[in-house]
């Protein structure tokens, strides 16, 4: 037998064939068990030619070019590469076939890959095993970071930090990197030095891991240039090419660090090297292309088929999708919860979108949709209200419990908005953050404006962290009335910026630039302070009345905001009875412990609380049992048509008289006609506010009408 033949005949499984001439062959050696050949080829026989061409369709086709091997006279061989065979018994074969030339046989082996194929599946299952472990650690790794970012961000100064901080960020097991606000290294850690395998001493300024992972945040990230100028946070993956020629695999966390003035001082990463998980992904094509939780496609799959699309010239539509408030919806239900909101919601969107289009995860929760069907704005928008229709049914807990979600979605339109695949994603990002955060479900198309309008909150930024310094805001009252006797019994504070070299800024613009930029911290402890000063001013007029301040979700979440609002109290000396807290709804569902925690210990105090604009966030009446407060704000949106629209009427009596089982007070806003006062004192509101009373006055003025009310009772 030839050299090649023995060479070949290295396992149990194979059959060997002698084919002199190309249409006959004869079995010349079956290697252990043979059943499955004589299920595949009844005919083969031992030293018995029998004709090849009425076998099965694979061997047919794979005949084909084995024919015109064999009939070269230059030895060589071909492969089959791996197929199923479906056999009439319902009995599946897992086969490859090698074609041989010789100097002196045509030779084909056929090789039973039962085995082989049992073991693929085998590590198949191993790889997503795995891949979900590896999930686990790197929520033990999230946990860990989270940690150390709190640490540092208690500490007074990130470039003289404390020896725990100090102590931790050395031992810790994944790369720490900090910068201050321009970008020059305080600390690198000797994980990350690990990790992009340079030695304290070997390394240059080229090849320092803060500067190898700035290149790849430049590189790697459309977005990077959005993030440093609204100095936000980043999670995702980024990939190395190690010189020469190794590549690894990168989990990167991005963070601004700020001062108790939430001015930026200093930006925190973390690296942990994945490059285990991505290879082993690599190994099986798959999952390559897959997202393990979801089974959809994931970022790099993405970004090949985008810059496929483009190199094709083929006009599309690009969504880029992010869950509204899916962070505090994680916190509160947990993280398995979330993973099945990801997991319902890939689900409806799969089955939303037509065949031709593509839909990839794109980490977090974030998604990506590219409409290749889709050849207009109106449909584009027409498109989008499909989309948002997910979310009108409600997502469900392991418990039952039912909650709503909302979408803010960035568009843009290829070639219209850019030729460059890396400024569409960049450009739908950008339209996504800067999604109505308003509404449950907005969209936001890329345009110049946009682009403009992001300069515009850049330059506010800047100037509002000069305003709260420089005290250059001042505080207006909004009169709040009891509805039985009309009379003033609370009012809202409420913040106003006169800017010196622009005039009123509006606070829709100021507030939601505050809060992205997390400047709303210090605002917000301004405001408390200064509530308190009209407080006491109050107190010394013989005045005795409740002023409500509105806290923001991020406020809420501060752990050391209660220190300041008791300290704040002491040192005013005044009556915390007298204070009010107004918490959003959307608040309530952010970390439940530490919102339970604030007001409950507020209430400690003597504080009351409030829910503002309830009914328009995604919370449900778990919050309204769990959570200690007094009052439900009904938002405007419900009180400006309930003399004329029966679902307002329905809303709002169902409100009032669900906080009245519960024990708790009810306040309309918005109130402005006599019609919407009436129908609010028919169904028992408690109080009310609004244009019909008064709109928000100054502090002085507020002194004159509350004065006058007190001196006419």
């Amino acid at each position: 037998m030839d050299n090649v033949i023995s060479d070949a005949l290295i396992a149990n499984g194979q059959a060997i064939f002698i084919c002199p001439d190309p249409q006959q062959a004869s079995l010349v050696l079956v290697a252990g068990e043979s059943d499955w050949l004589q299920q595949l080829l009844p005919q083969a026989k031992l030293n018995q030619a029998f004709n090849l061409e009425e076998q099965s369709y694979f061997l047919q086709d794979f005949l084909i070019d084995a024919k015109a091997l064999w009939g070269n006279s230059v030895p060589g061989q071909l492969n089959s590469g791996f197929w199923t065979e479906a056999l009439d018994n319902h009995i599946s074969l897992h086969l490859d076939a090698k074609a041989i030339k010789t100097d002196t046989n045509n030779v084909l082996i056929l090789t039973n890959q039962a085995d082989a194929y049992s073991q693929k599946q085998k590590t198949l299952q191993a790889a997503r095993n795995i891949l979900l472990a590896n999930d686990q650690l790197q929520a033990q790794y999230e946990h860990l970071h989270n940690k150390l970012l709190s640490m540092i961000n208690t500490s007074h100064s990130v470039n003289n930090l404390f020896t725990p901080v100090v102590s931790a960020v050395e031992n810790a097991s994944f790369g720490v990197i900090i910068f201050d606000a321009e970008f020059n290294v305080i600390i690198e850690n000797p994980a990350v030095f690990k990790t992009f395998e340079v030695t304290h001493f070997a390394r240059s300024t080229l090849t320092s891991p803060s500067q190898i992972m700035l290149k790849l945040m430049r590189s790697q990230l459309p977005e990077f240039s959005r993030l440093i100028e609204t100095s936000a946070s980043w999670n995702g993956e980024l990939c190395w090419m190690k010189p020469p020629h190794t590549l690894k695999w990168l989990k990167v966390g991005f963070y601004p660090v700020r001062t108790d003035k939430q001015t930026l001082s200093n930006w925190l990463f973390f690296v942990h090297d994945i490059s285990r998980e991505k290879y082993l992904l690599q190994q099986n094509e798959s999952l390559s292309q897959q997202d393990v939780l979801t089974s959809l496609f994931n970022r790099s799959a993405f970004w090949q088929y985008l810059e496929n699309q483009v190199a094709e010239e083929i006009p599309f539509f690009l969504l880029y999708i992010d869950i509204a408030q899916f962070k505090q919806i994680n916190e509160f239900y947990g993280h398995n919860e979330g993973d099945q909101l990801l997991i319902e919601l890939s689900r409806r969107l799969s089955n939303l979108i037509a065949p031709t289009d593509f839909l990839a995860r794109m980490g977090g929760d974030e998604f990506a949709i590219v409409l290749n069907n889709i050849d207009s704005l109106e449909k584009c928008k027409a498109f989008s209200q499909k989309l948002f229709s997910l979310t009108n049914q409600p997502f469900y807990t392991q418990e039952d419990e039912s909650y709503l979600i909302g979408l803010k979605v960035g568009a843009v339109s290829y070639p219209h908005d850019s030729l460059q695949p890396e400024d569409l994603l960049k450009f739908a990002d950008l339209s996504a953050y800067s999604a109505n955060k308003k509404t449950r479900n907005a969209i936001q198309f890329y345009s110049q404006e946009l682009k403009e309008a992001s300069h515009r909150r850049i330059d506010l930024e800047q100037a509002l962290k000069l305003a709260i310094e420089n005290d250059e805001l001042l505080l207006n009252l909004q009169p709040i009335l009891n509805l039985k006797t009309l009379k003033i019994e609370k009012a809202e504070v409420l913040v106003r910026w006169n800017r010196p070299d622009e005039g009123i800024v509006m606070p829709s613009e100021f507030i939601a630039i505050a809060e992205k930029t997390g400047l709303i911290v210090p605002l917000g402890k301004w405001v408390f302070n200064k509530a308190a000063e009209y407080l006491k001013q109050l107190e010394r007029s013989d005045i005795q009345i409740k002023l409500s301040i509105n806290l923001s979700p991020m406020q809420v979440m501060d752990s050391s905001f209660f220190e300041f609002i008791k300290s704040t109290i002491e040192r005013q000396q005044v009556d915390p009875t007298l204070l009010e807290l107004e918490v959003t709804e959307s608040s309530l569902i952010n970390d439940y412990n530490e919102v339970f925690n604030l007001l409950n210990s507020a209430r400690g105090l003597g504080l009351s609380v409030s829910v503002d604009d309830f009914g328009t966030g995604y919370s449900s009446l778990a919050y309204l049992k769990r959570l200690p407060i007094d009052i439900l704000k009904i938002d405007r949106s419900f009180v400006q048509d309930i003399a004329t629209d029966a679902n307002d009427k329905a809303i709002v009596m169902a409100v009032i008289a669900m906080a009245h089982q519960l024990k708790l007070k009810v306040i309309a806003e918005g109130v402005e006609t006599q019609e919407q006062q009436r129908f609010l004192v028919d169904n028992e509101c408690d109080s009310a506010q609004g244009y019909l009373f008064s709109r928000p006055i100054l502090f002085a003025d507020f002194v004159k009408l509350i004065s006058s009310q007190w001196q006419s009772s």
